[in-house]
């Protein structure tokens, strides 16, 4: 008896399967793509941004102020005209998600650095403090913290970032969790904290030897994260960079204003009951949010992946209603505290 084609029954042949597996795949890395440049095309937020940009109160100018400057990432500067301190500085930003994918050496950009100091109008820094290791948070900090005389703060990696840069062991300070440190009228306290992100921050672990760069951007490892809270006479500010946290870490402590690092967050309730409420802030600046790949002095986008820009603010205004949230100009000086004028 004859055997009937394989076709009068529906059934593939080995050949027209693998066309078939053949179009599925291509039909699948098209739609990929095309999220892909969705993503980097359209990135949603920014008209948020621009409504909640920081409006500087009136106020008597001869009274003392706090000053603070954002600087991209979690880059932030706080000044109270006679002492300066800087958080996480980050000015050479390297270009390029396709340089970050294939750690391919980076390197800080000392010219570009002094341009943006000048620009700041910092000449000395009493200290240049860092949250973490991962090279978008600590790579620049070494330069800074030698261009400016100031004393670079952090974990043991953060040291060994700073040795690579060139610095002195007397301008090295590896903190102690929950110790405060005084630099000039800032008092400021390193508190454990966690990394966001369900890998807990790749690359982890430490770095264990001066890092002299260029370095690949892996060997930027985490070396442990931080919250920092700075007190001042003026008002109290929470630095935290990175969406985790550790259960109660937080507890006792208080802070009028929180630059809350956004990026991989998941649960946002827990998050802000963690930090925002533990602290009893009234007002939140978001960090981390932006393209750190593109240059700072261009205007910024939000990150295409891993921060839902637009979704922040419409948690906030769900979950806090009560709380203020205010946006930063990249690199704009405003003041964030006013006292009374002496006398």
């Amino acid at each position: 008896m004859s055997r009937l084609p394989d076709r009068m029954f529906g059934v593939q042949t080995p050949k027209k399967k693998s066309r078939s597996l053949l179009r599925l795949l291509v039909l699948l890395l098209a739609l990929v793509a095309s999220v892909v440049a969705w993503a980097f095309l359209v990135r949603p937020g920014m008209e948020q941004v621009a409504e909640h940009r920081y409006v500087e109160p009136a106020g008597d100018a001869a009274a003392p102020t706090l000053r603070a400057a954002w600087f991209g990432t979690t880059g932030v500067l706080l000044s109270d005209g006679q002492h300066a301190i800087m958080v996480d500085p980050f000015f050479t930003r390297p270009p390029g998600f396709l340089n970050l994918l294939t750690n391919q050496k980076i390197a800080p950009d000392e010219a570009l650095i002094r341009r943006w100091l000048e620009r700041a109008g910092v000449q000395k820094l009493d200290a240049v403090l860092v949250s973490h290791s991962h090279y978008d948070h600590a790579m620049d900090a070494g330069v800074v913290a030698r261009l400016t005389g100031a004393t670079l703060a952090g974990s043991a990696s953060t040291a060994f970032i700073g040795r690579g840069s060139g610095l002195p062991i007397a301008q090295l300070r590896v903190v102690k969790v929950g110790a405060p440190m005084q630099f000039g009228r800032f008092t400021v306290t390193f508190i454990r904290s966690q990394h966001a992100g369900a890998t807990g921050g790749t690359p982890v672990g430490d770095i264990d030897a001066p890092l002299a760069p260029p370095a690949r951007y892996m060997d930027y490892k985490q070396g442990g994260t931080y919250s920092i809270l700075v007190e001042h006479p003026l008002g109290n500010v929470l630095l935290h960079g990175s969406a985790g946290f550790v259960p109660g870490a937080l507890a006792g402590r208080k802070a009028d204003v929180v630059f809350l690092g956004i990026a991989i967050r998941r649960d946002m309730e827990s998050y802000l009951r963690e930090t925002v409420d533990t602290v009893g802030a009234t007002r939140v600046i978001p960090t981390h949010w932006d393209d750190f790949t593109l240059p700072l002095d261009e205007p910024l986008q939000p990150m295409p992946v891993g921060v839902r820009l637009a979704g922040f603010f419409d948690e906030m205004a769900r979950l806090r209603p009560e709380v203020k949230v205010e946006t930063l100009e990249a690199g704009r000086s405003v003041v964030l505290f006013r006292g009374k004028r002496p006398g």
